[in-house]
């Protein structure tokens, strides 16, 4: 019986992993802590930890906010999250050809 697929909200897919680090990057380039960050989008310290440690989903719009506080451009945010995305190793086991049965 073939695996299921991940849900696409699933934290662990590697993406969110890459957007988790790009959003954390942004936040100490802003020179935010993330209690000021929390405090800016009325989210806990702890729910900040959580998005930039890849435990918790994202949704688009709590993203575009982060964005916004941060003082960044979302379609240069948008841009960098693809170019990251495209350069991202694919797992080995993504190398595996199925053999015809």
């Amino acid at each position: 019986m073939p695996k299921a697929k991940p849900k696409p909200s699933s934290t662990h897919r590697p993406e969110n992993m890459v957007l988790a680090q790009l959003l954390r990057e942004l936040r100490l380039a802003a020179g935010l802590t993330q209690a000021q960050a929390a405090e800016a989008l009325g989210l806990t310290q702890t729910g900040i930890s959580d998005i930039e440690t890849s435990d918790r989903g994202l949704e688009l719009l709590v993203v575009r906010d982060l964005v916004r506080v941060y003082g960044a451009d979302w379609l240069a945010f948008v841009a960098e999250l693809e170019r990251r995305l495209a350069a991202e190793p694919r797992l080995a086991s993504a190398l595996i050809q199925k053999s015809p049965n």
